[in-house]
């Protein structure tokens, strides 16, 4: 399977997952639930390893510490925040400023320049966003900085990775997990929320899309894109992020019964097109997709 089917199929566990997880919301503490999340993400890629025979065993475990601090504790953490306070779909529409991040610590950390077609796509990006809160950037709610440091920590996070071309994405991705779910067991721990009653309460039909959704899937989301930094550079990569609302979007209007909205399917359409400009990008002698060292 192609890395871009790939993708696909990582768009749609990520997009699925902010309906899930604004489900799960009404019966767990946030804390809780994101604990929960990357635990069994982590417990599900030990044991995926642990089947295929792989090493555990890893060299770089000061730089896993760093990533999960930032892509997992922190991200989740303030990202979990923000689901509080914002509808799904306006959670899900905020990773259309991915690439946008991801461009900049490129350009900071990596040292490179875009090209016309990435400023084109990363435009078409920004303004997507900007049509979905119709361009009231200074009347958003307090939900959408938390939404949005959450994704700064996990675009640098990304970025870092490229930088220290680190590689072996499922040993990586499994020490990412679980250091990070140590940090948000303890920030949990603190905060009290770290009661296992509520879990006895979730219907089955919520456990079994927890555990596929967001334990599995999310296990696979962070394989699949440490994969692709390696392979087309964490750019491009990101704007993948950018099909997540779509998938959300339509998974809101059924099961949280959100309105439909026409600015929302004209970004959707402006996303799409700035994935055809990336997607159409050559990748010899890009620029920013990947870390050309």
């Amino acid at each position: 399977m192609s890395i871009y089917l790939q993708l696909l199929l990582a768009s749609f566990f990520w997009g699925s997952n902010v309906i899930v997880m604004k489900l799960l919301l009404q019966e767990l503490p946030f804390l809780l639930l994101a604990t929960m999340r990357v635990f069994l993400s982590f417990l599900f890629l030990g044991i995926y390893m642990k089947m295929k025979h792989l090493s555990f065993h890893y060299d770089y475990h000061k730089k896993a510490l760093f990533i999960g601090m930032f892509a997992i504790y922190l991200n989740f953490f303030f990202t979990f925040l923000g689901m509080n306070e914002v509808k799904g779909i306006d959670n899900a529409f905020m990773n259309a400023l991915a690439p946008m991040m991801t461009f900049v610590f490129s350009v900071l950390l990596l040292k490179q320049k875009g090209n016309l077609r990435e400023y084109i796509a990363i435009g078409l990006t920004i303004f997507a966003f900007l049509l979905s809160i119709r361009f009231q950037i200074f009347d958003i709610q307090i939900g959408f900085w938390y939404l949005f440091l959450g994704m700064i920590l996990y675009m640098l996070a990304n970025v870092c990775i490229q930088k220290w071309q680190l590689h072996n994405c499922l040993t990586l991705s499994f020490y990412e997990l679980f250091y990070g779910f140590l940090f948000l067991v303890i920030h949990c721990w603190i905060q009290n929320q770290l009661h296992f009653q509520p879990l006895f309460e979730i219907s089955l039909f919520h456990w079994i899309l927890f555990i596929v959704i967001s334990g599995i899937g999310f296990a696979y989301i962070q394989v699949i894109y440490m994969k692709s930094i390696g392979t087309i550079g964490a750019l491009k990569t990101s704007f993948f992020l950018s099909l997540n609302p779509i998938i959300t979007y339509i998974e809101s209007l059924i099961f949280l019964n959100e309105s439909f909205d026409w600015l929302h399917f004209i970004g959707f359409v402006l996303l799409g097109i700035s994935i055809y400009f990336i997607k159409g990008q050559k990748e010899k002698g890009t620029t920013l997709f990947r870390n050309n060292e």
